[in-house]
């Protein structure tokens, strides 16, 4: 068993790392508890799960570009958002959903303090996913491969969920087409394309799902650019669930 110190926390929110900004970031995930408790109980009252549900919650210190990226989504379409303890790798834990942000307190504090503001939001229709960072941070100018992460297979009840956060598009006419690929060896011979995400040209992030089943073990994650000088920074967490 292995603790962790929460130093490095990533936090997505459509085309923006709102990590650098975060001093606390709260995740809730949950089952409605229903009654069914029915006569000839021995006393204690009988519960099942319904439906589930994601609440997160996040401290960040005020900031103009922040600000405005917030406040513009409250109570707008629901968006992909991810989090992940460190997220600095490929393979680290990844957790990604569709949520849509219900609360912003853009200003809190008192004299002499660095000013401060929440924000919060719940799931839209949308589980929350646990999968593994399959694109980490980090500044991508060429076509490339991920490495390759033993994910596992999907079940026939179950789907392939993929979050893409493209926090910077620089360049002229730049253009970022990312893949999901899987395959039955570690090696990756004769690998599956399962996801292919739209051309990323500017910031923003995308959402996709397969259902299974999917037999495959391994799975990895390649990218194409194109454009003059293009200059990308991408996220991407990958599910099965």
């Amino acid at each position: 068993m292995a603790t962790q110190t929460l130093l490095d926390c990533k936090v997505f929110l459509g085309g923006y790392n709102l990590s650098g900004y975060h001093n606390s970031i709260d995740m809730s995930y949950s089952a409605e508890m229903l009654d069914d408790t029915v006569f000839g109980t021995s006393g204690t009252r009988s519960s099942k799960p319904g439906l589930k549900g994601f609440e997160f919650n996040g401290s960040i210190f005020w900031d103009t570009d922040v600000d405005a990226v917030v406040y513009n989504r409250i109570g707008a379409a629901r968006e992909v958002m991810s989090f992940s303890p460190d997220g600095n790798i490929i393979g680290d834990r990844g957790y990604a959903v569709r949520a849509v942000n219900g609360t912003y307190n853009p200003l809190s504090g008192e004299v002499g303090a660095i000013m401060a503001s929440e924000f919060s939001g719940m799931s839209s229709n949308t589980p929350l996913v646990r999968g593994l960072v399959m694109l980490a941070p980090g500044t991508k100018t060429a076509t490339g491969n991920g490495t390759v992460q033993q994910l596992g297979a999907a079940l026939s009840t179950q789907r392939i969920y993929a979050a893409l956060h493209v926090t910077q598009a620089g360049g002229t006419t730049p253009s970022m087409t990312v893949t999901v690929k899987s395959a039955t060896v570690v090696g990756f011979g004769s690998p599956t394309t399962r996801l292919t995400f739209a051309p990323a040209t500017a910031i923003g992030a995308q959402w996709l799902e397969l259902a299974g089943p999917v037999t495959d073990q391994y799975w990895r994650v390649d990218w194409t650019i194109s454009g003059t000088s293009p200059v990308f920074n991408a996220f991407l967490v990958l599910g099965i669930q």
